[in-house]
């Protein structure tokens, strides 16, 4: 519809306009400018100075005018020159392209500054109307005059009346209520026709004082006209004729924005990332030098009668053959995993293990044993009981020489049994009785849910299962494995494990102790471009970018914490180096190596600076010796004692290898991110590498990937090969899934009566999908859109930014955080996203991560049945509402065999058992010739129409407030009404089909 504009002045019609209620009221509105000034804003404004001659044709040029800090909320008095210049399809935003700064990390946008959108309009001739939103103060121009303003944001408040939102601009027909923190104006006008230029300006952001501010953010920004005559509402667009500005057009128009807006996101972050690639060429350059330079571990011939699809086959074939073998030949006598090593985990080990065990000796392998402790020689001698320091230790009455020191000494027949070990040649297999049969490769189906599960995170959806049926090639596996490794869902599904495994944990109202930046933002953006691990890694060292949008430097962070980045130090030693750190955070760690002074190095290193030991971060000496007993702890470090940054660890890298590698040698972090993801530091590669195994295959090659000292390492030389095939490729984590992935071991089908995979990898246990697969697939296998409220309790944006975050719309698990508040005021729950929280909370989810992990618990509990089966989620999943892919299916089937065979393929990748079929197809036979309904007209719209309430901090102390989330909560337990297109006893007979696949056991677990 072509644009032209002549504005008259004044634009004020009385007869239609409405009133100018109190700004303090709700979503404020306005009627075109007053008379007089609007709060903030001057009386004459000067006209936007535009370089039109830059504004392209048919497109809204957006300018962003960064370099103004104002002391107060002002309007800018002089020209602003831009410092990001953009093109949009329309006069409607709702958020600028993130800031990225080196290493492609997000950056802090300058806040407040000044947003700017111009563009060459053609109107028809006539009277319209026009509308200004906008979340701060805005001006309208047109031909560069003023036609409409909107005010600065209202001071804050936390009881401002739910009920003023029954006042809220409403200018008929399908007219869009202003969202929650919105400002509006409208006036009248009359085209004459002939081009225009319009210019929206705001300004983003608010001073609240001299160095706090609310977030820079743009609500729902728009400018918008409703034609001569007609009650409908278009965004104004240049180019476009129809951008309808009603609910489900923004809607539309929203979502393709966003998709615009992430393609500009991920081409900033390649720009910035290409400034570093000159740095990263030589690193690479490094790699393989190194690599050249050591010993390829050699890869096993393959024994026979053993399958191979690559060299990590040929390494467990190999270990399984010489399992076989030893077991062959071991002496028969007592059963060393059945009698001995309960005794020695229950008498022995607490002492006798991990990286600092008592007098030297370590009695957790057999190498250990026969290496014996300080001093004293092997402490067993095979076939030689006399010989055995072990049994003279356990028969001794000496209270210096016997074992185990504290507690009832060993009984006669736990003596006996060690006496008929030894003397039997103390056979100490390396693996406890084990399968080792190998099982044959699943069927198609079953691999493609578990590489999908495990690469995206969701099962697979109908399109997918029928590409991969009707693929005849011999590489079909091959060609979808790659397909899903460059899927961008993948980064949905491994944020959550980096999240876990990072501690990130934002708190979206008051940081409470160990709150971080929400930089799980960084995390995905990392893994949505496929950034190698020792690039991500150094990215997270070196702590950039903006700690409130998303950078690194929300890991730096963790609020109520005496020394933050010792906690840090933490995350990054069990993280990359699989060295437990956790004790050492307040005094040396008795079952551990690391001492507290390594840590605090570690975090000097990150501080870049000494850090003092405050006496908050110590246990007291004098409370270690009340009593006069032995203290289990040993404390080497005094408070005030200053620690100043050092590498701790040289037995994984010398330091100097800084001095080569490090981006800039004079900076502590960037010598630590150096000599974190050196290749001479096998130990990071192999760390990676086993994360990545343990996570696709049910268990690591190092069995606690957070802790080496405590681990067995079932195969050494795989494990070493892995690590040099990460490092050859770039550290590109998809390199070493794609070996995983493509191998016999990992394809092979599951073993029913195993409930863990076998140490031998000889056969997969079924494994128990993670909370977030677990939710995300239930939605993706039903089609039901994973719609909850935005994650922020300041949704209209009137707190100060260092205690209110907001996490966005989420659409994936990952996406979500606790939902508690301070005072556990019910105004400020989040029914629906809490009904989410709750099913994931029940699957081993943690709402909040004050600390890593690594292996969630994947016990069973009632509440998952119960709350997948019957909770509110639960009911959303199986009931058929008009925006359910199930609904839709009902409609197109073609007989009831064929619904029921797409229902099992949509949620469990297989078609129905006959058994299954059996019982079923009759449930929706019945009726189903005549299941579907005249689709009804919609319902007569009677009465005054009203925004739906919200509740924010801004008005929860409403008493309202309350009785409108009681209300979300209820229509949240009832979810979606059910369509109306299909008879209600056919719909639930429907449902019960749903029901049954979504709740089948086999759901929760990868096939």
């Amino acid at each position: 519809m072509p644009l032209s504009l002549v504005v008259v002045l004044p634009l004020l019609l009385a007869a239609t306009a409405p009133a100018t209620p109190d700004p303090n009221a709700g979503n404020d509105t306005a009627a075109g400018p007053p008379k007089d000034p609007v709060a903030g804003l001057p009386a004459v404004i000067a006209p936007p100075q535009i370089a039109w001659a830059r504004v392209r044709d048919g497109a809204v040029t957006v300018e962003l005018c960064e370099d103004w800090n104002p002391a107060k909320n002002v309007w800018p008095e002089q020209a602003l020159v831009a410092s990001e210049t953009y093109a949009v399809p329309a006069f409607g935003f709702f958020r600028v392209p993130h800031k990225y700064v080196a290493g492609g990390v997000r950056a802090a946008r300058n806040d407040p500054y000044l947003f700017r959108g111009a563009a060459k309009l053609r109107f028809p001739a006539g009277t319209h109307r026009l509308l200004l939103r906008s979340r701060g103060a805005a001006v309208l121009f047109v031909d560069d005059k003023p036609v409409a303003t909107t005010p600065f944001p209202p001071p804050g408040t936390d009881d401002k009346p739910v009920k003023v939102q029954d006042k809220f601009l409403d200018l008929g027909g399908d007219f869009r209520f202003a969202p929650p923190g919105n400002r509006d104006a409208w006036c009248e006008f009359t085209s004459l026709g002939g081009e225009h230029r319009v210019v929206l300006e705001t300004v983003v952001g608010y001073v609240i004082g001299p160095k706090t501010r609310r977030r820079p953010e743009l609500g729902e920004t728009v400018a918008a006209w409703s034609p001569a005559g007609s009650t409908d509402w278009y965004l104004l667009a240049p180019g476009h004729d129809t951008l309808a500005y009603d609910d489900a057009g923004w809607t539309r128009y929203a979502a393709g924005e966003e998709e615009r807006l992430a393609a500009v996101d991920a081409a900033a972050r390649a720009r910035c990332r290409d400034t570093e690639a000159a740095f990263w060429e030589r690193r690479r350059a490094a790699a393989q030098a190194w690599l050249a330079a050591t010993t390829e571990p050699p890869v096993p011939a393959l024994p026979a009668g053993f399958p191979a699809f690559n060299p990590i086959d040929h390494f467990l074939a190999a270990k399984i053959a010489a399992h076989r073998a030893e077991s062959a030949a071991a002496p028969r006598g007592v059963d060393f995993w059945e009698r001995i090593h309960p005794l020695l985990e229950a008498r022995c080990l607490g002492c006798h293990q991990g990286g600092q065990p008592k007098g030297g000796l370590h009695l957790d392998t057999r190498s250990g044993a026969l290496a014996g402790g300080d001093g004293e020689g092997p402490t067993i001698v095979p076939g030689k009981v006399t010989e055995s320091p072990l049994l003279r230790r356990v028969r001794s009455t000496d209270p210096d020489e016997r074992m185990p020191p504290q507690g009832q000494p060993l009984t006669a027949a736990e003596i006996a049994a060690l006496e008929t070990w030894i003397a039997s040649g103390a056979a100490w297999p390396e693996f406890r009785p084990t399968p080792t049969q190998l099982t044959p490769l699943s069927d198609d189906l079953a691999f493609l849910r578990r590489v999908t599960l495990d690469t995206v995170g969701l099962v697979p959806s109908l399109a997918e299962i029928e590409a991969f049926r009707s693929d005849r090639t011999t590489g079909k596996r091959a060609a979808v494995i790659d397909r899903l490794l460059a899927d961008p869902r993948a980064a949905d599904h491994w944020t959550s494990y980096w999240q876990d495994v990072l501690a990130e944990n934002p708190n979206i109202l008051n940081p409470t102790l160990n709150n971080t930046g929400p930089f799980r933002w960084w995390i995905y953006e990392s893994l949505l471009d496929h950034v190698p691990l020792d690039v991500m890694v150094s990215d997270l060292v070196t702590l950039g970018g903006s700690a409130k949008d998303g950078g690194p430097a929300g890991f730096g962070i963790a609020s109520q914490n005496d020394v933050p980045l010792a906690a840090k130090a933490t995350i990054l030693t069990t993280a990359f180096l699989g060295v437990e750190t956790k004790c050492s955070r307040c005094h040396d760690a008795p079952a551990h190596a690391a001492k507290q002074e390594q840590l605090f190095a570690l975090a000097a290193m990150l501080e870049g600076k000494g850090i003092k030991l405050p006496a908050t971060s110590s246990v007291a000496l004098d409370k270690l010796a009340a009593g006069g007993r032995r203290p289990l702890i040993e404390v080497t470090l005094a408070p005030g004692t200053v620690v100043e940054p050092r590498w701790p660890f040289p037995q994984f890298a010398a330091a100097a290898v800084a001095d080569e590698l490090a981006a800039n040698p004079a900076d502590s972090r960037s010598r630590l991110a150096a000599l974190l993801t050196a290749p001479a530091n096998e130990r990071f590669a192999q760390a990676m590498a086993n994360r990545l195994w343990a996570r696709v295959m049910g268990r690591g090659l190092v069995d606690k990937p957070w802790d080496w000292e405590r681990s067995q390492v079932s195969h050494p030389e795989l494990l070493r090969w892995l690590g040099r095939e990460l490092v050859r490729s770039g550290y590109d984590a998809n390199h070493v899934l794609r070996l995983i992935l493509s191998s016999h071991a990992y394809q092979r089908a599951n073993d029913p009566a195993l409930a863990q995979t076998s140490p031998l990898f000889a056969a997969p246990a079924a494994r128990r999908l993670s909370a977030e697969q677990i939710v995300d697939s239930a939605f993706a296998a039903v089609g039901k859109p994973f719609c909850t409220e935005e994650a922020s309790l300041d949704i209209d944006n009137i707190r100060e930014t260092d205690n209110a975050l907001n996490l966005g719309q989420p659409r994936r698990a990952w996406m979500l955080t606790s939902t508690s508040n301070e005072r556990d005021r019910p105004s400020l729950a989040l029914p629906r996203i809490q009904a989410v929280c709750d099913v994931l909370a029940a699957f081993g989810w943690r709402a909040t991560r004050p600390d890593p992990l690594t292996d969630r618990d994947t016990s069973a509990n009632p509440l998952q049945p119960a709350l997948l089966g019957n909770g509110t989620m639960g009911g959303w999943l199986t009931r058929l509402s008009d925006d359910h892919a199930i609904t839709a299916l009902a409609l197109e089937s073609d007989s009831p065999e064929a619904f029921v065979e797409a229902v099992f393929l949509r949620i469990l990748t297989r078609p129905p058992r006959p058994e299954e079929r059996a019982r079923l197809v009759p449930l929706v036979a019945d009726g189903f010739a005549d299941r579907i309904l005249p689709t009804p007209s919609p319902p007569a719209v009677t009465g005054p129409r009203r925004p739906a309430y919200y509740v924010s901090w801004s008005n929860h102390l409403d008493a309202d407030a309350t009785r409108v989330r009681q209300a979300q909560e209820a229509d949240a337990r009832r979810g979606d009404p059910p369509t109306p297109r299909l008879r209600d006893a056919w719909r639930r007979r429907a449902e019960d089909v749903v029901w049954a696949a979504v709740n089948a056991p086999e759901f929760i677990f990868s096939p």
